[in-house]
């Protein structure tokens, strides 16, 4: 038996020695080599077949993607297709897929381009006018399914592109059960709202139950499309958007026919169900059955709510644990991070280091970053200061398995400070909600740059500092930031503190008036528990405050700050 022992004991030896080796050697192998990078520099634009050498000499490379896109430019540039050679393109963009399109029609293979342009056709309106003008004259293979053309339409409302949109709708025939609906939406997204409900009210398709809860002005009736919309096969997450618009709009106008709403959802969605039940609870004094309610949720909101409600009513110590928004303001517990800074040596991939050590970053522009670590990832768009996408990349490696060193790094990478903000937290903490530090960011109603400053923002802001203004002004990093900054400080001068001038920042001051004076204002850090999580109707608002009010406890544990200017003082 002790024998026996001894080869099983030598055995679990030997497979976790042959573990670690594969963990050692799997983690040094690198996805990218310093040759690679150089050979990929000095590719021949005028020559077709260097791609195709580089491919076939680096064929797992990270930048495959970017070789065979510009394979497909340099064989129609220099119209040298007798050089074209099909290497596999599922992976490349829709736009090189136009392109690749093209080839094939040169090359006489116009059965596999039509399925190309069909495809793309199919999945973007991005790049219609080059898929059309290509086939000119002889379209109909594009645009003879229905499903495609409605998935068209769609596409276009989503983008806001209405004209788009009407054009495709014209394609359908009436009849098409997506029609009406479609034109109902398009009416409603362009303001023509009694049209809308006409074409609503006449449409098969459920999901239109959901626009006709939105337009009606009647409660009860409200109340009963409500009801209707949860009994359809509407999809759910219309479903959940219309109970959460009807439950928040009522729960601050009208608390009985919030309550007989809500009694429609109990059957629907138990957790909704109990979140709502919570509100009610606290908007009508009934604070021991709330607590009974958020007690037998588990999710961090309800212990967050519970602690507020345990410490502002009853006077009982609060004790949360975790980095969260419920712990820094009802505790002012500093976040339990450390920040290290990322540099190149910390990088594994030799290609990569490469890359960064010779400061070519523009060379990360061509890569496909899935191929390296998250943690490598995250360092290298870092210090190449693409910082949306190293935030990206450092909370997937957090999920990973790390040192508490590599912990650090990635918290100073998740939370940067451009030099452009000169340091200042309460600017950065918005700054990072609002853009994730995109320079370039535009948002479909508008809004620009870091700070995310709407135009008429803008205008009103120049005006007060007496600044000539020009929407490209806030294109300006500086100037956006400056602006961003302004208005942020303003709003908090006129609201008492960050997480309600937050509020105010996204939602409109005017708004967040108007329900702190049915509220009745907010006086410490519990009872904007309260307000934010049971009375604020709002649920984008109401993340956007928690996730500004915390980036900015990081923030100031970052600098070495005081974190009173992150809550109700």
């Amino acid at each position: 038996m002790k024998f026996l022992a001894g080869i099983i004991y030598d055995m679990k030896r030997f497979s976790v020695i042959i573990l670690l080796f594969f963990l050692f050697f799997s983690s040094s192998v690198s996805a990218m080599t310093k040759g690679e990078v150089e050979d990929f520099s000095r590719l021949n634009f005028s020559s077709p077949v260097s791609y195709l050498l580089f491919l076939q000499k680096y064929p797992d490379s990270p930048f495959e993607k970017t070789v065979k896109e510009m394979f497909i430019d340099s064989v129609i540039e220099t119209g040298n297709y007798s050089d074209f050679a099909d290497v596999g393109f599922s992976e490349i963009s829709d736009y090189y897929k136009v392109k690749l399109a093209e080839i094939y029609r040169k090359r006489g293979l116009k059965v596999k381009a039509r399925e190309l342009y069909k495809e793309v056709f199919s999945r973007t309106n991005s790049y219609d006018e080059q898929i059309i003008a290509a086939n000119a004259g002889n379209t109909e293979f594009l645009t003879e399914n229905q499903t495609v053309i409605a998935n068209k339409v769609w596409f276009a409302i989503k983008n806001r592109n209405f004209d788009v949109a009407r054009f495709y709708l014209s394609l359908l025939p009436p009849d098409n059960r997506f029609y009406l609906y479609f034109k109902g939406v398009i009416l409603y997204k362009t303001g023509k709202r009694k049209k809308a409900l006409f074409c609503f009210e006449n449409s098969s398709v459920p999901e239109a139950l959901f626009f006709r809860l939105i337009l009606e002005k009647d409660p009860f009736v409200k109340i009963e499309l409500l009801q209707e919309l949860l009994d359809s096969n509407a999809k759910r997450s219309f479903k959940v958007s219309g109970a959460r618009i009807t439950l928040n709009k009522l729960l601050v106008s009208n608390l009985p026919l919030f309550k007989l709403a809500l009694d429609s959802v109990k059957n629907f969605d138990s957790v909704l169900y109990k979140e709502y039940l919570a509100k009610y609870y606290v908007n009508v004094g009934q604070f021991k059955n709330a607590l009974t309610v958020l007690n037998s949720m588990r999710t961090p909101s309800a212990k967050g709510l519970a602690a507020a409600i345990k410490f502002a009513v009853f006077g009982k110590r609060v004790n949360l644990k975790g980095d969260n928004f419920y712990s820094f303001v009802l505790t002012g517990r500093k976040p339990k991070v450390v920040f290290l800074k990322p540099s190149v040596s910390m990088v594994s991939d030799v290609g990569l280091r490469f890359i960064l050590k010779r400061k070519k970053y523009f060379l990360l522009n061509f890569v496909d970053f899935s191929r390296f670590s998250p943690f490598d990832a995250a360092v290298a768009c870092y210090l190449a200061k693409r910082y949306k996408d190293a935030i990206k990349f450092a909370s997937k490696a957090l999920k990973d398995r790390i040192s508490e060193n590599q912990r650090g790094v990635l918290y100073t990478i998740l939370y940067p400070s451009p030099s452009v903000f000169k340091g200042d937290i309460i600017s950065l903490s918005v700054a990072r909600q609002e853009s994730l530090f995109d320079p370039g960011a535009f948002s479909r109603s508008g809004a620009i740059g870091y700070m995310q400053i709407m135009p008429f923002t803008g205008k009103h802001i120049a005006s007060i500092k007496g600044d000539n203004f020009n929407v490209s002004n806030l294109y300006d990093t500086e100037i956006n930031v400056s602006y961003g900054t302004f208005y942020i400080r303003k709003l908090m001068r006129q609201f008492g503190s960050l997480p309600l001038a937050a509020a105010a920042y996204n939602a409109g001051p005017g708004r967040i008036r108007r329900l702190l004076k049915l509220y009745g204002g907010v006086d410490s850090n519990s009872d904007l528990v309260l307000f934010v999580d049971t009375f604020l109707p709002l649920d984008e608002t109401r993340d956007y405050v928690k996730k500004v009010v915390s980036n900015c406890f990081f923030y100031s544990k970052k600098f070495g700050k005081s974190d009173e200017v992150c809550r109700v003082r």
